[in-house]
């Protein structure tokens, strides 16, 4: 059985993005060595890095082989300031969602404790279960904007100790566009910015339609002059992305 910790975040209403990526960092594939001390490194170059701090524990985060190989957090039982892994979006990235995954219950031990903490961009986030798991086996944490930071910390408190074992995680990131082309890419791509029923286009492309949570929800090649329906979308804010004769470009729309 294993746990996962999944922070989604919420894109803001105003955000520009291009289609989301999915990248999966596994600790067991990183060539670690048993025992090793773990601080920081890549996740995705030049877009994702990571940085593991001690904080108040006693001891630092370590990677071991057994078990499949996991980083290992460990807790300041005095405080709560334990191990800390952050997930950091550079310039021009933002953070739609992180999947943590651990070995979950084993024994008597919980490597994927409730007292774990989650930070987003340093705003302590609600850390709930993910319903779709029924083995509580996935950490759920939403927040109001894409996210530069995302940071999980091993919260214990108390008599006893408890470590949180991160077997790998998975990344879903946007990269945002420049304003310039998000400015030019505005009076390219779709006709009408208030949606109804349907969503006119003025140019022919492959497009994707992304969600306020930076999720696609519809996918569809259109052609100059054509129309998408869109009625099954709830009313809210989307981005409408598209290539246009190689170009990538970015659209807000507002369905009503």
């Amino acid at each position: 059985m294993k746990k996962i910790f999944t922070i989604l975040a919420v894109s803001a209403l105003a955000f520009t993005a291009q289609a989301q990526t999915t990248f999966s960092y596994v600790y067991n594939n990183q060539g670690f060595t048993n025992a090793q001390d773990i601080t920081t490194g890549n996740i995705v170059a030049g877009k994702l890095t990571y940085d593991v701090q001690k904080n108040g524990a006693s001891n630092g985060p370590k990677f071991y082989t057994a078990g499949g190989g996991a980083l290992r957090m460990y807790s300041n039982n005095a405080d709560g300031n334990g191990n800390s892994l952050s997930i950091i979006a550079v310039a021009g990235t933002k953070i739609n969602s992180v999947k943590i995954k651990t070995p979950g219950t084993l024994g008597s031990d919980n490597y994927g404790p409730s007292s774990a903490i989650v930070t987003v961009d340093g705003a302590v986030v609600p850390t709930v279960y993910d319903p779709a798991d029924a083995t509580n086996a996935t950490y759920l944490v939403v927040a109001a904007t894409p996210a530069s930071n995302i940071t999980i910390k091993n919260g214990n408190q108390g008599a006893a100790s408890a470590q949180i074992r991160v077997l790998s995680f998975d990344v879903t990131y946007t990269d945002a566009l420049a304003v310039a082309d998000f400015t030019k890419a505005n009076s390219t791509l779709v006709k009408n910015t208030s949606v109804g029923e349907s969503i006119a286009f003025a140019k022919t492309a492959d497009i994707q339609i992304i969600n306020a949570a930076g999720q696609v929800v519809k996918a569809a090649k259109v052609t100059e002059g054509s129309t998408l329906n869109v009625s099954a979308l709830a009313k809210g804010v989307y981005i409408v992305t598209g290539t246009v004769n190689g170009t990538k470009v970015s659209q807000k729309v507002i369905k009503n």
